[in-house]
């Protein structure tokens, strides 16, 4: 169960830093230094030109850039700190936080295996300190709209979810760096919506999956000997430890009898109007689409029929969010998760993308893994932590 925190009260402007000044740790740079809320009180990289370049880009003072992560804890001693980093150093930089008194918003995904992801909600736990899962589409006005209408009963009884992948990249490339967003949004969406029974829509019960390499008469289930680091199947991705195969669909089996579906098709180049999940109800459907600047969609039915097209749903408020590019919108975003977590400290509640949320998504991706290598349904929680991959590969799965 979620350990409430104690409520904290912070001094404004609360003192933030961020560790990784690559591409996603530019973009929460510059997000907090132009926050009034916060202060930027340091940066870290191992890399002194993603450094220098993260420094410069908002003016930051050469004494505020650190090669060395420790240093910056210890003599920045920020409130909260962003962990920008890529996955394999997720762990380690959020425990060395906890273990000081500071809070955390780590990228995605939270881990690279579940042993992993506990071990830095135990350290959070143990210090008194948040943990948070930087899971952006649970901010936008798009899903907390969507998950709203649908907890209203916008679109009646809840019946199905289709997850819509935007391709570039293999299946197993895909799981950890976009499947995390797209599982947890999907979640997200239903979970305002309780079922007759009592149970809230996005708890989840069980998994099957089935990963493919190859096409046409070289087409076969991705095997052991296939399994690779994640920067051999794709060079240009970020390290986000062991993948494998092609393409695959996933099935996610959700309170009520809800079955989410999700299908990667390894698409030759990335499309965000594409990306998005689907909620099918009794009646009608809602839809939230697109990249940093997500939209919502209403239909009425479940056909192609002319009168039954997807309509924009108009959400008052936020002009000046829908009128922004990606860019823009991915500091908006970052800025709005570190005022969440602001807030949940000062309040003494979870995050509303937790620590304990971005398990829940880490767990789903070693869930399908286990369920391609068992060709058969997996029951959640996992009992295993370990990563089902690296079991594979050494034979204790099979």
């Amino acid at each position: 169960m979620p350990v409430a925190p104690k409520a904290t009260l912070l001094n404004r402007p609360v003192a933030a830093a961020v560790i990784g000044c690559g591409g996603m740790g530019r973009h929460h740079i510059q997000a907090l230094a132009t926050l009034p809320a916060v202060q930027l009180v340091g940066i870290s990289d191992i890399f002194a030109p993603n450094l220098e370049r993260g420094g410069n880009e908002v003016n930051l003072p050469a004494a505020q850039r650190y090669l060395d992560y420790n240093q910056l804890l210890d003599e920045a001693k920020p409130d909260f700190v962003v962990i920008a980093t890529q996955a394999p150093q997720h762990a380690e930089l959020t425990i060395a936080a906890a273990q000081r008194g500071i809070h955390v918003l780590c990228e995605k995904p939270l881990a690279l295996n579940l042993v992993e992801a506990d071990s830095m909600v135990a350290a959070c736990e143990a210090n008194g300190v948040l943990l948070a899962t930087n899971h952006l589409r649970r901010v936008t006005p798009a899903s907390t709209t969507g998950r709203n209408m649908i907890a209203a009963g916008a679109i009646g009884e809840i019946l199905a979810v289709d997850i819509h992948d935007k391709g570039g990249r293999p299946v197993g490339n895909t799981l950890m760096e976009m499947a995390t967003h797209y599982f947890d949004e999907a979640r997200f969406l239903l979970s305002h919506y309780v079922q007759s029974d009592g149970h809230r829509a996005d708890e989840v019960e069980w998994l099957f999956s089935r990963l493919t390499t190859g096409l046409g008469a070289a087409a076969h289930p991705a095997t052991a000997t296939e399994i690779v680091n994640s920067q051999v199947a794709k060079p240009t991705d970020r390290d986000c430890g062991l993948v494998v195969g092609e393409r695959g669909t996933v099935v996610i089996g959700l309170a009520g009898g809800v079955q989410a579906v999700a299908r990667f098709h390894n698409l030759p180049h990335a499309d965000a109007r594409y990306d998005g999940v689907d909620v099918i109800g009794t009646k009608g459907a809602l839809g939230v689409r697109g990249g940093m600047v997500k939209h919502l969609f209403q239909r009425q039915g479940h056909t192609f029929a002319d009168h039954d097209r997807w309509n924009p749903v108009t959400i008052e408020g936020y002009d000046a969010y829908f009128a922004q590019t990606d860019g823009p919108a991915s500091h908006y975003l970052c800025q709005q998760m570190a005022l969440e977590l602001i807030a949940a400290i000062e309040e003494g509640r979870q995050h509303v993308a937790s620590g304990y949320e971005g398990i829940m998504s880490l767990e789903l991706l070693m869930a399908t893994y286990q369920s391609h290598i068992a060709n058969a349904p997996v029951t959640l929680p996992l009992v295993e932590r370990r990563h089902p991959l690296e079991l594979w590969k050494q034979g204790v799965l099979a």
